[in-house]
């Protein structure tokens, strides 16, 4: 890894090195880089201008990152703190980029941090060591689960216990049974299926989640976005029932939920400002059209509401009201962002702020009489509050190789949002935040295909992938899903026998499953 700063930077370098009579080169730089970091700074490396290179040229990577005991460079934890602060995969050239951010603005807020001060009178020392201190506190402030920082508190269940479900049975008739948060069996808990209509995916996902629900006595919770949105009530009785399900229909019920929770109004603006623009990024997402000046006007809406509500969320029927007046005093004509910002305010979700939806099964179904455009930006509203969430709590801790478990996300029909490249990378994103959060997600898809884009093998995130019947039965495209085999024989003998309600799994080795369906287990429940 080679890094040239700018001379700017190399100038500041220069100045606090002499300040401090570091002999080290690379000290200055590692302090600033973790100020910054300290000061909660994120830049997107697509809009930011990235510094020059025309300073210092640091071509051994020890020189700058310093080295772990054993003289290996300490690179590796500088990666990892980036990606844990982006909580998302860094890549090489990606991470020279931020480094460079980082460092830059660390330098430029000491320097003028340490203008004020008195150094004949020990003013910069005690900033340095005011600076340790605040990161200390930071690793031993680790928010804890019921910590959640906002107007509201939540409480939300750890399931402690090891949970297991049937999947169905192999060809001796033996149960395949799943121990989900073992260690020893799963390294990670998300799943994903592949099957086309009429494959019996709908029938093993609510048999499943009948299960977990029976096995935990409820306790661990689960949301179901049913994007295709053709049950009601009446149709899913039985489900309901067994699983203590609350149905939704997003239409004609609205949620309760309020989308602009997911802005973090409690941590200073520098954090209220990244919040309020992943928020919008959200929006731009799916609201087609959506330019650079829509979003700022969306930005200085919001901030400006923000300021008004003084420490309590508003609701997006506050939102609209206040854009509505913007467009009026500003005589701007009615476009994409006003039309989608008044159809999320229209009763879609309700004014409630105070509502815990994690505390609860929710059943959400999107119909069909609602517009692609809406029905995806509401799953993915939701998605960017669980990441919210679930990103201020700590990491679950395994006892004895079992992992404890939080809550369960599952999306059906995941090839809709896997075909937009800016879902995919919020799903993505989430994959690997959630899966340290004891959060299990599910993806129903309807080929195995839909999982692998150009950016992304979603189906490396996932450790049981389940493939039911398909309309594409490449082998190498099945091979890609489930794991490369121990015998090729195997998964060949397994893929031909693939009808409705069975499927192909490849955990020790690939073998052929009749698949529990829950209208059978509910009909010899009731029998």
């Amino acid at each position: 890894m080679r890094i040239r700063i700018s001379r700017q930077n190399d100038e500041i370098i220069d100045k606090l090195k002499s300040i401090y009579k570091f002999k080290s080169e690379g000290v200055i730089p590692r302090i600033a880089f973790a100020y910054s970091i300290q000061k909660n700074e994120k830049f997107n490396i697509v809009n930011e201008t990235i510094p020059s290179s025309d300073g210092k040229d640091f071509r051994d990577e020890k020189g700058l990152f310093g080295t772990i005991i054993n003289g290996t460079s300490n690179y590796v934890i500088y990666k990892s703190i980036l990606e844990t602060h982006y909580q998302r995969n860094i890549f090489e050239n990606e991470f020279s980029k931020l480094f460079r951010l980082h460092l830059n603005h660390g330098l430029e807020e000491i320097s003028r941090e340490i203008d004020k001060v008195n150094i004949v009178n020990g003013g910069h020392i005690n900033f340095l060591m005011k600076l340790i201190k605040n990161g200390l506190d930071l690793q031993n402030n680790r928010n804890n689960i019921s910590s959640f920082t906002d107007t509201h508190k939540f409480e939300l269940q750890e399931y402690s216990d090891l949970l297991t479900f049937i999947l169905g049975e192999n060809e001796n008739n033996e149960e395949v049974i799943i121990r989900i948060n073992d260690l020893k069996q799963f390294d990670n808990r998300n799943i994903a299926i592949a099957g086309m209509a009429g494959s019996g995916k709908t029938q093993l996902i609510k048999d499943v989640l009948f299960q977990i629900s029976k096995n935990t006595n409820n306790n661990l919770k689960y949301i179901f976005f049913d994007y295709k949105g053709e049950g009601s009530p009446e149709q899913l009785n039985d489900f309901l029932t067994a699983t203590n399900y609350e149905f939704v229909d997003l239409l004609n019920d609205g949620l309760n939920f309020n989308p602009l929770t997911s802005i973090n109004i409690n941590e200073g603006e520098r954090q209220l400002i990244f919040s309020i623009k992943a928020f919008i990024d959200t929006i731009a997402t799916f609201v087609p059209s959506i330019g650079v000046s829509q979003k700022n006007i969306l930005q200085t809406v919001i901030t400006e509401l923000i300021e008004e509500k003084k420490g309590i969320y508003p609701n997006l029927k506050e939102l609209f009201e206040k854009l509505a007046n913007y467009y009026e005093n500003t005589k701007t004509k009615p476009d994409t962002l006003y039309s989608g910002i008044k159809d999320l305010a229209s009763g879609l979700f309700s004014n409630k702020t105070n509502e815990n939806i994690l505390a609860k099964n929710i059943y959400l179904n999107l119909p069909p009489a609602l517009s692609d455009t809406l029905r995806q930006l509401s799953v993915f509203l939701l998605l960017r509050y669980f990441n919210f969430f679930f990103s201020s709590t700590n990491d679950v801790e395994p006892t004895n190789d079992i992992i404890p478990l939080r809550y369960i996300i599952v999306i059906d029909e995941a090839h809709i949002y896997l075909k937009n490249k800016n879902a995919r990378k919020a799903l993505e994103d989430l994959l690997r935040l959630l899966r340290s959060k004891g959060v299990i997600v599910i993806m129903l898809s309807q080929g195995v295909e839909d999982y692998k884009t150009r950016e992304f093998d979603f189906s490396s995130q996932v450790k049981l992938p389940i493939c039911l019947n398909i309309k594409n039965k490449d082998t190498k495209l099945i091979k890609e899903f489930i794991g490369t085999p121990r015998s090729e024989h195997k998964l060949n003998e397994a893929i031909n026998k693939l009808q409705s309600g069975h499927g192909v799994i490849n955990i020790v080795e690939p073998e052929s499953v009749k698949l529990r369906q829950f209208w059978e287990t509910i009909k010899k429940e009731n029998s």
